[in-house]
């Protein structure tokens, strides 16, 4: 069997040979010490017989009165002759292989979602100084996670958490704008407006005429405690009109959860790694010696903006890492403390949550994704001015 292996791996030739007294055509490949792998004789005059590739040049070089033709080959001779045969296809399918890949990982669109044209226009410049736009190829989980913590701390001020979704060849972004305690303001008249949709709490009114009762539902803009005092259809008097406004207002809150962490603790040794980096494959030059385990920090050193190819370097610091891998009820609890937390920080010292629950969840490339949905007791109500 092992013999057998062999003589497949080294490549087999398979022959055809006629003539008259065949015995003797093989008395010949005897004194020639040509070893037959296999004969199979086909009538008096033809017979087929296998020999080692090595051996094709003795057969074809006899001199002999035999009609001898090769027909076929096997082992890794049949492989060489399909791939040449085909080579046409296979390069082909490797095109368009690739050219499929390409486009699956290719950013087609990106759509940011928020009401504020600003935020929406911010969002985008930064996600395009990041490499997120249009006809640029998409960024992997880690890439992703990196790229919005970034956002987040650049503009800790501005925004209060940022999600960023794949969809096919369309990234899909989700920001919400980080609450800011209202500034006093001292206009001379003034009215106490909604700031969102909500349906009123509590009223606490201490100048002003109160145009909305609990249990109301109000729309972003509608006054509630108006500065204009009226006398039956007639303004008698214009007012500074003040107080708090307290409303339930909904939230809907996204967080990603892995199930697999892995905590990471260097070990001081360090050095530097060339690679070819094209599309999401990298291949390391002269990396005889490997870490086990790396924090890796890269920097472009061969960059081509036609296609993409990359050479970087790439800063290599070794670390022991240990896997900590949770159950899908354990980053359940951890995923919905983490949105309780969001929306926590989000209130004010006045304001809390009424009630909250899960909308959805499900695990995807062990990561898992959690929807809630919260229910918030806060303060709606801002001044705006009146004219005289």
């Amino acid at each position: 069997m092992n013999r057998k292996f062999m003589s497949y791996f080294e490549g087999v030739v398979v022959i055809h040979v006629e003539g008259k007294k065949i015995e003797r055509f093989l008395a010949y490949l005897y004194k020639l010490n040509i070893p037959l792998l296999n004969i199979k004789y086909v009538d008096r005059r033809n017979i087929i017989i296998k020999i080692l590739n090595r051996d094709l040049d003795k057969v074809l070089n006899m001199k002999t009165t035999y009609e001898i033709n090769v027909t076929n080959y096997e082992g890794k001779l049949k492989l060489r002759e399909g791939f040449r045969k085909n080579l046409f296809l296979l390069s082909s399918l490797l095109i368009g292989y690739i050219f499929l890949l390409v486009l699956s990982n290719m950013i087609f669109d990106v759509e940011v979602i928020h009401s504020n044209a600003n935020i929406r226009n911010l969002i985008t410049e930064e996600l395009k100084e990041h490499n997120i736009k249009r006809w640029s190829f998409k960024q992997n989980f880690k890439g992703i996670e990196k790229i919005k913590k970034e956002i987040l701390v650049e503009y800790k001020d501005r925004i209060e958490w940022l999600e960023i979704e794949s969809i096919g060849t369309k990234y899909i972004v989700k920001v919400e704008e980080r609450k800011k305690k209202p500034l006093e303001t001292n206009y001379i008249f003034q009215d106490i407006v909604s700031t969102k949709n909500a349906t009123i709490a509590a009223i606490y009114a201490t100048e002003g005429e109160v145009v909305k009762r609990k249990n109301d539902y109000v729309k972003k803009g509608d006054v509630l405690i108006s500065g204009k005092i009226m006398k039956g259809e007639e303004v008698v008097k214009i007012i500074k009109a003040s107080g708090k406004i307290y409303g339930e207002v909904w939230y809907n809150i996204k967080v990603e959860y892995p199930l697999i962490h892995q905590s990471k603790i260097e070990t001081g040794k360090k050095r530097d790694i060339y690679k070819v980096k094209f599309l999401d494959y990298s291949l390391s030059l002269f990396d005889f010696y490997p870490f086990k385990a790396k924090i890796s920090n890269y920097s472009d050193i061969v960059v081509n903006p036609l296609i993409p190819f990359k050479i970087v370097l790439d800063k290599q610091r070794e670390v022991t890492a240990e896997d900590e891998i949770y159950t899908d009820s354990e980053a359940l609890i951890i995923a919905e403390n983490q949105a309780s937390e969001k929306m926590e920080e989000y209130l004010l010292e006045d304001e809390h949550v009424i009630s909250k629950r899960k909308l959805k969840y499900y695990v995807e490339n062990q990561t898992l994704y959690l929807q809630m949905f919260f229910k918030v007791y806060e303060n709606i109500g801002e001044p705006r001015s009146i004219t005289k």
